[in-house]
């Protein structure tokens, strides 16, 4: 059952999907990594998988680049952004480190140590809220929370978390995941 603002994706992953992005040139491709070790490239208009790539463990994270191993981490990376005006890889790992990477070679451009550091922003509830980092109150006034990730059947409600968000740059929206594989 999916709403109008639905999409259901076929041949979607076998287990929770831990990140979603948009092709950063079209809305056309879609990047779906998952906790059943795989990553899928989607045709959105066609709703069609392109691509499977199947990995040794969980993915967490995925980003659009031409494929290249650009390092390690100590521990699995949780995120991970490529970064055009710049030509960087930025990878966030549980070792607690942010490291950047030159892709055009296999070389480390800076570590940075977060001890203790960091936030982390999710809703087992089935909400997203947008938040601003800016204190100053014409700023806070642009902050919203909505509801998503909720079936009714029956007159009873199914909730389910929000998994990972990706945004959209160029057209400035954004879509969430649940763990019923379903995009919002």
């Amino acid at each position: 059952m999916t709403g109008s603002n639905e999409f259901k994706l076929n041949q979607p992953p076998e287990d929770g999907i831990s990140s979603v992005k948009f092709s950063p040139n079209t809305s056309q491709f879609l990047l779906v990594s998952s906790w059943d070790t795989s990553v899928r490239l989607y045709d959105v208009p066609a709703n069609s998988m392109r691509l499977k790539y199947q990995h040794t463990g969980a993915v967490l994270d995925c980003a659009f680049y031409v494929e290249n191993l650009v390092g390690t981490h100590d521990a699995p990376i949780r995120c991970v952004e490529y970064c055009p005006e710049v030509n960087v890889m930025v990878t966030g790992s549980w070792d607690q480190t942010v490291k950047l990477w030159d892709p055009r070679t296999p070389c480390n451009a800076g570590t940075f140590s977060q001890p203790e550091k960091g936030y982390v922003l999710s809703s087992i509830e089935g909400r997203v809220a947008v938040e601003y980092l800016d204190p100053s109150p014409e700023v806070q006034k642009k902050k919203y929370a909505f509801k998503c990730h909720r079936l009714k059947e029956n007159n009873i409600e199914q909730i389910y978390p929000v998994n990972a968000i990706s945004f959209h740059n160029i057209h400035n929206t954004f879509a969430t995941v649940m763990t019923e594989r379903r995009l919002q």
